[in-house]
């Protein structure tokens, strides 16, 4: 069975041209501001480049085609070099369905293909498609059978009772709330200095001048409550980008497939076959842990969308309860449930991994106090810093009970991750000559998904690195 050849819609050509504008026009704007006063010998350029950019979007949308037949999905596109692709149905594993402001107004979505292949060779995305057009598609590829967490976005044909049992966990607004509250960041902060880098080229020397003279004059304290402010108020941005994000969070698991459905202003719709899951990591925050909360994401194999925050990831389920994780897992994806206990390092390991670092920050602050008179102050913050080098060795540690391994570990936020054995790519053992005296070593796995993702265990007792060693060979081999 063979479809038709399809367009795009045709507000494609708009969307393509927005997007055209905003990656080439508005990088472009700080040289045409830092040269404003040649803008009279620019003006016929500028109006000529949006007529150029609308022509060639108008052809990249006229020359695109996509069909499907009982095998492959087929697309067809390119102005001047003609590209065609043939991807087959069953490379295909999951599917994204998202859409923005500008989509909403006139009812359309957007359509992403994931494969089997890194998504820089293998995915498709179709920008600009009708609701039924993206129903069809997924059914037509057998992604839309059971896709009963789109229902409310999706103008689908309705399909048959599925004979999988269906679970659906929704994230109530009192849990939005407080995942938004527990795991937002300040990550926005980079954005500003990256803007900030680029100030001098557009604010007028004498009014930058001025106001870091009128900054640098002010008392310590009120500074310290200037950025204690500015970084609360980042906060706060954060935590309403975060809630905009994982609005309405829906999954529905069932039939060997996740559906997931996030967002409020760009909704999307994902589809997720459960046997790519290659690992579960469990992320608490500090906020988080305070609580007894966690973020529960999966490591998957094939292409997974490059726009997730941690490459290679798939968010699962943004707040679950600590105590009920064993349950939760249980429901979503039993093959990874049970005890997430683990051996932690010895003591011995504890202070061999603190006492490294903390002799080089207090040499250097030895130094540092002997030719500058403010040195002084940077002891105050040492026993901290130790303590938290302490915390985060402390946390550190794994267990391999028959064929299911679990790691755990904490930088700033704790993770934990839980794999099995067949999953793992490579795993190795180190050991420094220090390390050997006094009978430690590092312990290394790395898990085989989309983006290999290697998992270390430092200073661990020599013997269990090789007990784990001979273990996981054994493993290997029954493999």
């Amino acid at each position: 069975m063979k479809s038709e050849k399809k367009h795009l819609h045709i507000v494609s050509v708009l969307t393509e041209f927005i997007a055209t504008l905003r990656n080439v026009i508005l990088p472009a704007g700080l040289g045409f501001i830092a040269g404003l006063r040649h803008f009279s010998d620019y003006l016929g350029y500028i109006l000529l480049i949006p007529l150029v950019l609308a022509v060639f979007d108008f052809l990249k949308w006229l020359r695109l085609t996509y069909e499907i037949t009982d095998e492959h999905f087929h697309l067809q596109s390119g102005v001047l070099v003609r590209n065609d692709r043939y991807i087959r149905i069953n490379r295909i594993q999951s599917v994204q369905i998202r859409t923005n402001i500008l989509l909403r107004l006139f009812g359309l979505v957007q359509l992403k293909l994931d494969t089997a292949d890194p998504a820089s060779r293998g995915d498709i995305t179709l920008s600009v498609l009708t609701k039924k057009e993206a129903g069809r598609i997924q059914r037509a590829i057998g992604h839309g059978k059971e896709q009963l967490a789109a229902e409310d976005s999706l103008e689908a044909v309705p399909a048959e009772q599925p004979a999988a049992p269906v679970k659906r966990f929704v994230l109530s607004g009192k849990d939005l709330w407080m995942a938004a509250l527990t795991s937002s960041n300040i990550g926005i902060i980079g954005v500003l200095l990256a803007l900030f880098s680029q100030v001098d080229d557009v604010i007028p020397d004498s009014v930058w001048g001025s106001s870091v003279d009128y900054f640098s004059h002010l008392p310590i304290t009120l500074l310290v409550f200037l950025v204690a402010a500015l970084v609360l108020l980042l906060w706060l941005i954060s935590l309403f980008v975060t809630m905009l994000r994982w609005g309405g969070f829906r999954l529905t698991v069932t039939g060997g497939q996740w559906f997931i459905h996030k967002g409020i202003l760009q909704t999307k719709d994902e589809t997720y076959k459960t046997d790519r899951v290659q690992a579960i990591r469990i992320r608490q925050q500090l906020l988080q842990q305070l609580f007894g909360y966690c973020t529960v994401y999966a490591e998957l194999s094939g292409s997974v969308d490059g726009e997730n925050r941690d490459e290679g990831s798939v968010l699962v389920y943004p707040f679950v309860c600590i105590k009920q994780l064993p349950d939760f897992l249980e429901e979503i994806i039993p093959r990874f449930a049970g005890q997430m206990d683990v051996r932690r390092i010895p003591l011995r390991g504890i202070l061999y991994g603190t006492a490294r670092p903390l002799l080089f920050l207090t040499v250097a602050a030895g130094v540092l106090t002997w030719f500058f008179s403010w040195g002084k102050w940077l002891w105050l913050i040492l026993p901290p810093i130790a303590g938290w080098i302490y915390s985060c060795y402390y946390s550190r540690g794994c267990r391999l009970r028959n064929n299911r391994f679990v790691l755990t570990g904490r930088f700033l936020s704790k993770s934990t991750v839980i794999t099995l054995t067949r999953h793992l790519q490579t795993f190795s053992r180190k050991r420094s000559p220090l390390q050997r005296q006094i009978g430690l070593g590092n312990f290394r796995v790395m898990i085989r998904s989309s983006a290999p993702r290697a998992y270390r265990v430092n200073q661990m007792a020599s013997e269990d690195t090789e007990s784990l060693m001979n273990r996981l060979r054994n493993h290997s081999v029954k493999d």
